[in-house]
């Protein structure tokens, strides 16, 4: 149904992970639905750090059609730290499409307020994800 184009090469600046469907570029952030079901029981995730990978990768929300590509900070690239003895995630992580956490939003309960980013999505079980696909 949807297909991640990998363009660049991993772990470099320009590398970027496009999607399309039926052939046609689109946004992960925008176009791939928040549910996956008609009854609406069941979310989309988009997987940004597969289980065992520790490149720091998410939604771009600044570049058109919204590529998932490794954070940067202070012009390095971002690795998840490596907690002994796993190696990066336990998980694979990710986000739910169609979502936004606000960052003028305090929540009451935690006091914490939003990120600026899609609503952010773990998958706990044994298999392994692809960087890009697209989960239930």
């Amino acid at each position: 149904m949807y297909s991640a184009v990998e363009r660049g090469t991993p772990n470099t600046l320009d590398y970027r992970i496009f999607y399309t469907k039926d052939g046609v570029p689109i946004s992960p952030f925008h176009d791939i639905p928040l549910y996956s079901d008609d009854s609406q029981q069941y979310c989309n995730m988009v997987v940004e750090i597969p289980r065992w990978t520790n490149a720091k990768m998410e939604i771009c929300k600044e570049e058109s059609l919204n590529p998932i590509k490794q954070d940067v900070k202070k012009g390095k690239l971002r690795y998840v730290n490596n907690v002994f003895p796993y190696h990066g995630y336990i998980w694979n992580y990710g986000a739910i499409p169609q979502t936004w956490e606000d960052p003028a939003h305090v929540d009451a309960n935690t006091k914490a307020k939003g990120d600026n980013d899609p609503l952010d999505a773990v998958e706990i079980g044994s298999a392994v994800a692809a960087r890009g696909e697209v989960k239930q």
